[in-house]
C-alpha cells in the first residue's frame, strides 16, 4: 500500500574514520551531509511530496538542511526513538521506517547500510537508495541527491512500481555458538585482539575474507577475492579469500590510496544457501569493514550468502520508466 513518504537515514559519523589518515581517502562532513540533504528535500518539495521521515540525529542534519529552504512546504516527521549514538540508532531506523515509507534513503558508507538493513524485514524489504559518504564502499554509489531525489520520488508516487525497477542484492549471515550477524559486502577474520577504533587497515593480521560480491574495481578487502575469483551482482555466489604466510603474494587496494601485499593459501567461491565453516581461533571479526565481533577462544563461524538480501532501486530504470509516464511533466 503506497503512503507516500520518503524516509531517511543520515549517519553523521560517516566518511571521518581513522583511514582517513592512513590511506588517501576523501572526507565527507557533516556540512557536505547538510548539503546533500538540502538538495533532497528541495527535489522532493518541488516535486510535491507531502512528508519526509527521518532519523534524529546528534548533527541536526535534516533541521539544518530545512532550515536553508525558503518556504519550504514538505512535512519533515522524526521518528521518535531514543538515541544510542551508536549503530542501532540506525538498525532501530531501519526497523521503524519498514512499515511507515515507501522508499528508504540512506546517507552513508557500507557500515551504515548494513546497520539500516539490520533492521528491515528481509522477508518484505522496503526499497532501498545509497548515497555514499563512506570510506571503502561497494554498496552505496556517488550519486547526485537530485538524481536520487527523483529516483525516490518516481516510487513514493507510484510512478514506477517498485517491482519494476527494484533489485534483490546479496547478503551474508554469519552464525555461531553463540551469537549471528550480518554483512552486506564482506566478513573479515583478523588476528587483531580488540576492536578498538573498529576501522581494520593492517593487512598483516587478516586471516579470511569472505564476500558477498567482489571485483577488482573495488575498494577495500572485497577487492581481493576480486582479484581471484569475481562475482557480480547478479551472479548467484560469492567469493572468500584465506589467507598465511606461506601463501602466493598478491597485491590490493585495503584503502584509497593505499596497496599492500599479502600471502593467499586457498580462494573459492561460496555458493547460495550453503554454508561454509571457518575455524577461528582467536581475534576479532569485521563486518563490512568494522571490527565487530571479538573471539576470545576457539569456535566454528558459519558464513551463508544469500540472494534474497536487501531491495534496492536502479536509478536509471526508475527515471527511464517515470519519464515515459510523465514524471517530469509540468
Amino acid at each position: 500500500m503506497r503512503k507516500g513518504k520518503i524516509g531517511v537515514v543520515a549517519n553523521p559519523q560517516s566518511g571521518r574514520d581513522i583511514r582517513r589518515l592512513v590511506a588517501h581517502a576523501s572526507v565527507f562532513n557533516n556540512e557536505e551531509k547538510v548539503n546533500i540533504v538540502e538538495r533532497l528535500l528541495s527535489t522532493w518539495d518541488r516535486m510535491g511530496l507531502k512528508s519526509v521521515v527521518y532519523m534524529p540525529d546528534s548533527y541536526g542534519i535534516i533541521q539544518r538542511a530545512s532550515e536553508r529552504i525558503r518556504g519550504l512546504n514538505l512535512k519533515l516527521q522524526p521518528l521518535h526513538m531514543p538515541l544510542e549514538f551508536t549503530e542501532e540508532d540506525s538498525v532501530e531506523a531501519g526497523k521503524l521506517l519498514q512499515s511507515n515509507v515507501d522508499v528508504i534513503v540512506v546517507i552513508g558508507g557500507d557500515g551504515t547500510h548494513r546497520a539500516v538493513i539490520k533492521g528491515i524485514d528481509l522477508s518484505d524489504p522496503t526499497p532501498i537508495i545509497g548515497i555514499s559518504t563512506g570510506t571503502n564502499n561497494v554498496f552505496p554509489s556517488m550519486v547526485e541527491a537530485t538524481v536520487v531525489a527523483l529516483s525516490a520520488w518516481a516510487i513514493a508516487s507510484r510512478t514506477v512500481k517498485k517491482e519494476e525497477a527494484t533489485r534483490r542484492e546479496k547478503v551474508l549471515y554469519l552464525s555461531w555458538k553463540n551469537g549471528n550477524d550480518i554483512a552486506l559486502i564482506d566478513i573479515v577474520f583478523t588476528g587483531e585482539s580488540f576492536v578498538g577504533s573498529r576501522a581494520l587497515w593492517e593487512p598483516q593480521s587478516i586471516e579470511g575474507i569472505f564476500s558477498s560480491r567482489a571485483g577488482p574495481q573495488n575498494i577495500g578487502f572485497s577487492s581481493l577475492p576480486g582479484i581471484l575469483v569475481p562475482s557480480g551482482n547478479d551472479d548467484p555466489f560469492g567469493s572468500f579469500t584465506l589467507l598465511d604466510s606461506l601463501g602466493e603474494k598478491f597485491v590490493f587496494p585495503i584503502a584509497p590510496g593505499k596497496l599492500v601485499e599479502v600471502s593467499v593459501s586457498k580462494y573459492g567461491k561460496l555458493y547460495n544457501g550453503k554454508p561454509f565453516v571457518y575455524h577461528f581461533k582467536e581475534g576479532t571479526i569485521a563486518l563490512d569493514g568494522e571490527r565487530q565481533i571479538e573471539v576470545c577462544r576457539e569456535d566454528d563461524f558459519s558464513i551463508t550468502l544469500s540472494t534474497e538480501g536487501p531491495l534496492t532501486v536502479d536509478i536509471p530504470l526508475s527515471l527511464k520508466l517515470g519519464a515515459e509516464r510523465g514524471l517530469f511533466k509540468g
